[in-house]
């Protein structure tokens, strides 16, 4: 019963359900309509009959029901090709001993029924000839509903193909996140230990800010999607960290134009590309070079554009760092043919020119 109750309650119900009634109520009206047509010449007929067919048809649709759940599409979603056959061997003996006994008896306690059909009714229950014909039932049942099994199966197997593509996606891009935090952190805590090796008065306000991002990043950024305003928050603090790090000969600037309150963003994508410019772009043994990043927004689009100065050890080095390759894999997953990516390694500058097309 229980394996019944699955079967019955799936995504599909109510499509097999009206395909049934079609296959019993609208057909034997149809073919009734062209009989009182084109043999009786007259189409008002077809009515005399619709008690008789709405009795036989509301049982007919009970057999069909119980047929299709309780065997056929079981044995099609098991690819048991030996049970689909014997069940409809089974199904045109069960089918014919229904008809003969409960459908004529029924008939026969209808009033809905006409005395001429109720009477029929009644010579053919009492007449011990049975007569078993598999051909009209493999035609007009039996083929339809293994069809209809075999289209619902494939239909499955797809939705459960795309929800295991979902999720696939989804575990690969928290992966990428849980490689992302570690590697955010261990940049954070060397920039903190540097501060505290020299003495700074910046390393408490540095433990503060790291603390402000270290909550961002456990309550926030789990979330699928996170404002806009936040995401530029939590870079704005990653900023001044950098700041408080550098002496004044480093040109740092960040601004932000136009930004929408409402728009969300999955968060941490746009920190890769700004701490990508810090990490490669200044030197530290003169203090010197420059980042500039850019955030804006119009309707169409949010664009993130990052320059950024190439120490003379750097320049010629074009391998891209884990956080930069994580974040392209990211932009794959999250935004597919929705963003644009441009990175373009000059002799002197690094540019980054990112664009995400709204939804």
């Amino acid at each position: 019963m229980k394996a019944l109750r699955s079967l019955i309650n799936r995504k599909y119900f109510w499509a097999e359900l009206g395909f049934l009634f079609f296959l019993s109520f609208a057909v034997s009206l149809i073919s009734d309509l062209e009989y009182s047509a084109y043999e009786e010449h007259n189409i008002s007929k077809f009515s005399n009959d619709f008690g008789y067919r709405l009795v036989t048809e509301s049982l007919e649709i009970l057999v069909y029901g119980l047929y299709y759940w309780g065997f056929v599409k079981r044995y099609v979603f098991k690819r048991n090709l030996t049970g689909i056959i014997l069940s409809a061997i089974a199904f045109v003996l069960f089918d014919h001993l229904f008809e003969k006994y409960i459908t004529n008896w029924v008939l026969i306690h209808s009033d809905i029924v006409s005395a001429a059909l109720r009477k029929r009714a009644l010579r053919d229950l009492h007449n011990p000839a049975i007569f078993f014909t598999f051909n009209y039932l493999l035609i007009s049942a039996i083929f339809p509903l293994i069809g209809l099994a075999f289209l619902v199966r494939s239909l499955t197997q797809d939705n459960d193909i795309k929800v295991l593509k979902e999720q696939q996606l989804l575990s690969e891009l928290n992966y990428l996140k849980a490689q992302l935090h570690p590697h955010f952190f261990f940049n954070t805590i060397n920039n903190i230990y540097g501060l505290a090796l020299k003495q700074s008065p910046n390393t408490a306000p540095m433990v503060a800010r790291l603390g402000e991002m270290m909550r961002y990043i456990l309550y926030e950024a789990n979330q699928p999607v996170v404002p806009l305003s936040k995401e530029i928050e939590f870079l704005k603090s990653y900023i001044e960290v950098e700041k408080m790090r550098r002496n004044e000969k480093v040109d740092i600037q960040f601004d932000t134009q136009d930004i929408r309150p409402e728009y969300q963003l999955e968060p941490l994508l746009l920190l890769p590309f700004i701490e990508n410019a810090f990490k490669h772009g200044l030197e530290e043994e003169t203090g010197r070079g420059f980042v500039h990043a850019v955030i804006c927004q119009s309707e169409e689009e949010l664009t993130l554009q990052v320059s950024n100065s190439k120490p003379r050890q750097l320049q010629g080095d074009k391998e891209a760092g884990i956080g930069i390759i994580n974040v392209r894999k990211r932009l794959d997953i999250l935004y597919a043919d929705r963003y644009t990516l441009e990175i373009t390694d000059e002799p002197d500058i690094y540019n980054v020119n990112l664009i995400i097309k709204n939804a």
